[in-house]
């Protein structure tokens, strides 16, 4: 990461932990916002809510905060806030108000096809102009299926809703919302994500010691759950190996943990019955068709 994207970056850590902030001690009308349109769920007027609001509330200028410290493992770097007081939100465009070029730098970040993002932000540091893709969810409890592995972008800025008695917003990155878990894909897999993993990752990890902001990130932590999108089949195929090495079913299962049983006997059944040059044509067999 260059100078530019590292300032950008600790510019949105401190004005995403201020919207935060505001939208918790005062909702300003989200509380009232529909969540579903008449026909689905596309979270159109949340949207548009934030597309005012971020416009509103654009810059850090009335930060009372002094300093930013990141800790990654060991290494901790400390900045100046005074130097992101430059850097203002000078636009927040929805899905339909973006370009072509716009498309191909978001693509960029995108593991598959082009997906709109919920907003996208049009930045300036006062001489250049950056742009940066937001994540918007929603829940009425805690978890809900995320994105499709394809389409996650793990450090995609993330603004969680959980809209229950009274509405409550954290703040953070993609892969800190992840719960590690991944239900059993009907389509393509849909990491799990919980409002609470958010709001607990940020009370461990983001800290306020008098007028600094202090954020840890542990790399170990991190990188388990890049191998979770990375990798989601060797994910859900140890998953399954747990499933069948279980000696006592729980009171409530998942609907396939019967059939994961049933096609391991099966396996096992067959492996039993072939010889020993059988046995290794077909685990070789195997590894050469794994995709």
């Amino acid at each position: 990461m260059n100078i530019k994207d590292n300032l950008l970056q600790s510019f949105l850590t401190v004005y995403f932990h201020k919207i935060e902030t505001l939208l918790n001690e005062n909702p300003s009308g989200l509380e009232h916002i529909k969540f579903q349109s008449e026909e689905a769920n596309t979270d159109e007027y949340v949207k548009k809510f934030f597309q005012e609001y971020l416009n509103t509330h654009n810059n850090i200028s009335d930060t009372t905060l002094k300093q930013l410290v990141v800790k990654v493992d060991n290494e901790s770097h400390s900045i100046d806030i005074e130097q992101l007081k430059q850097y203002q939100i000078v636009e927040v465009l929805l899905p339909e108000n973006l370009d072509e070029q716009q498309k191909k730098e978001i693509a960029k970040g995108k593991n598959s096809v082009y997906t709109n993002p919920d907003l996208y932000l049009k930045i300036t540091d006062g001489s250049e102009v950056f742009f940066e893709s937001i994540e918007l969810k929603s829940t009425k409890s805690n978890k809900i299926p995320g994105s499709s592995v394809q389409q996650v972008s793990p450090f995609e800025w993330v603004i969680f809703i959980k809209r229950a008695k009274e509405i409550k917003v954290t703040t953070g990155f993609y892969i800190n919302s992840i719960t590690e878990k991944l239900p059993f894909p009907d389509r393509s897999p849909r990491p799990q994500i919980g409002f609470k993993t958010l709001v607990d990752w940020n009370k461990k990890h983001r800290k306020i010691h008098d007028t600094i902001l202090e954020i840890s990130n542990v790399t170990e932590t991190t990188n388990a759950k890049i191998e979770l999108l990375d990798d989601w089949q060797d994910f859900l195929a140890n998953e399954w190996l747990e499933i069948i090495l279980k000696t006592e079913r729980k009171k409530t299962e998942k609907w396939f943990n019967n059939a994961i049983r049933k096609f391991a006997i099966k396996l096992l059944e067959h492996y039993d019955k072939i010889d020993e040059a059988e046995r290794t044509k077909m685990m070789d067999n195997l590894k050469k068709l794994i995709d």
